[in-house]
Formats: C-alpha cells, sequence, structure tokens
C-alpha cells in the first residue's frame, strides 16, 4: 500500500503524462434493497482537454478486437460519460435495444466541505457531503493530488476523489489504482464511436421516451419479422423459438429489465412499470 501512496503522489506531480489514468473499483445493488452487490472496474482518464469515464471491460475488449482484429460491441450496465475540461457539461452514452444514444446534461454540484479527515495509504484525506441525483453522497478526496476530479460526474473538489458512496450504499466507488500514460488514450473506437457504430445524437427527453418504448415492446425486431416474413422459427442468444413463445421471451425481457435496474441518479430514472 505504501508503493500504491507513492505512485498516487508520482501521478499528480508528473508533467510529461498525458493521461492520468485513475481505476475504481465501483460494488453496486443491481436493484434497489438488494442484499448482494455487484462489482466492476471503472475508468477515469484524465487528459489535458477532457475527461472520460467508462468501463474497465472496454479496454480489455479493445485490447482484444486490436489483436484478433475482431469486433465485440460489449457494452455496460453503468453508463459512460465524457466532458471537457473544467465544464459541469457531459456527454451521456447509453444502451437501448441495439441502438446507443449520446445525449448531453448540465451536472453542477454543490459540495460542503466537512472537518473530519483521515490518512490513508500516506495520503490527508477530508470528508465532503453533496446532494446529486435525487441520493446524498459522502467523499473523500486528497490535496495531495490535484485534480477537481472523480468517478462519474463527480468533480470539483480540491483534489481526487478517493472514495465516494451514497448514503444507503446503493454504489460505493473506491480508487485502487493509478497510472500515467505517454499520451493521450485514444477512446475513438470504444466510447465516441462503437466500433463502426457512432451513438445517435439526442436529448434526454428522447431517450427517456426510447426506453419506454423499448421496455413497453422489447424484441419488436423478432415481431415485425413474424408479421412481415411470417416466419416459423426464430433464433434468440443463439436458441430457437417458436412464435407462441415469444410473448414469454418478451415479459422475460422485462423482468431482467426492472431487476436490473437501480440508477445511480435517482430522480432522472425511467419511469418503467411492471407488466
Amino acid at each position: 500500500m505504501k508503493i500504491l501512496s507513492i505512485i498516487f503522489i508520482l501521478t499528480a506531480i508528473s508533467t510529461n503524462s498525458q493521461t492520468h489514468r485513475y481505476i475504481y473499483e465501483l460494488k453496486y445493488r443491481p436493484e434497489a434493497g438488494a442484499a448482494n452487490y455487484k462489482k466492476q472496474l471503472m475508468v477515469l482518464d484524465v487528459n489535458p482537454d477532457d475527461i472520460k469515464y467508462y468501463d474497465y471491460k472496454f479496454l480489455e475488449k479493445d485490447s482484444l478486437n486490436q489483436l484478433h482484429k475482431s469486433q465485440d460491441r460489449t457494452w455496460t450496465s453503468q453508463i459512460p460519460v465524457s466532458r471537457k475540461k473544467d465544464s459541469d457539461k457531459n456527454i451521456n452514452y447509453v444502451l437501448i435495444g441495439d441502438n446507443i444514444y449520446s445525449y448531453p446534461t448540465e451536472d453542477k454540484m454543490q459540495w460542503s466541505l466537512e472537518k473530519e479527515t483521515k490518512q490513508q495509504d500516506g495520503l490527508s484525506l477530508q470528508k465532503a457531503v453533496t446532494k446529486y441525483g435525487g441520493r446524498h453522497w459522502v467523499a473523500w478526496f486528497t490535496k495531495d493530488i490535484p485534480f477537481n476530479q472523480g468517478p462519474y460526474k463527480f468533480q470539483g473538489l480540491p483534489g481526487l476523489i478517493m472514495e465516494i458512496n451514497d448514503t444507503e450504499d446503493n454504489f460505493i466507488f473506491k480508487l485502487v489504482k493509478s497510472t500515467n500514460l505517454p499520451a493521450t488514450y485514444d477512446t475513438s473506437n470504444i466510447l465516441e464511436v462503437r466500433y463502426g457504430d457512432k451513438p445517435i445524437p439526442t436529448n434526454e427527453k428522447t431517450v427517456i421516451k426510447k426506453a419506454i418504448e423499448y421496455f413497453n415492446n422489447p424484441l419488436n425486431d423478432i415481431r415485425q419479422e413474424f408479421i412481415n416474413n411470417k416466419i416459423s422459427s426464430f433464433e434468440y442468444n443463439g436458441v430457437k423459438y417458436k412464435p407462441e413463445e415469444l410473448s414469454g421471451l418478451i415479459k422475460e425481457e422485462q423482468e431482467y429489465i426492472l431487476k436490473n435496474y437501480n440508477p445511480i441518479e435517482l430522480d432522472k430514472s425511467f419511469p418503467y412499470k411492471k407488466p
């Protein structure tokens, strides 16, 4: 852990690196009130001109795709975001059905700095609180790393956020690794464009509409195939089904969405209604 502390400090003071990369472990409840957590690693790239936040799986898949010249389009349950440095305006990326949409939001945060401090891995951390997205958040940041950034859209403190969680522990972020890259990391094929598929630019209102439309009528492409081509069977996730089994699959898809929907911004949750 002492070594990690040295790496953190070197990352902060380095002037030659073009991307300061911070990797957070995210523990989250897939459904509100769930007893068990899911875990995944999230990447925060602090670049000279912008900030990128995305799933670590994107990096893994990018390396494999380049190695094998493949086009794996694995997505993520967490919303990736990008923004210009020192800006409150974020670009959000979300998958709905088979389409990825990008849309802008303005996300200002009002922090209250607390007197409480603690030592961790040789760094001095200070407590801060805010209310954002319909949740109350507690953050621990360090002035030893002078970047006013953190995971997701959290930013604006006088130092890097090392830990942050909502007070009901639905989402718990902890910084677990940092590194410097000699040049700005190119995310153009994993974020701004998803392996040839450019996200459809739109607005938040349209995204909500599209999400509700998909939830109310998932697998619509297969339904239309029945209507237009009068097919006698169809394949879904590698399994063949008969037309009369479609309604059961639709119900399963809706149940899956509900069981895996616990948005980080509670006040902007999609108003799904149980079928």
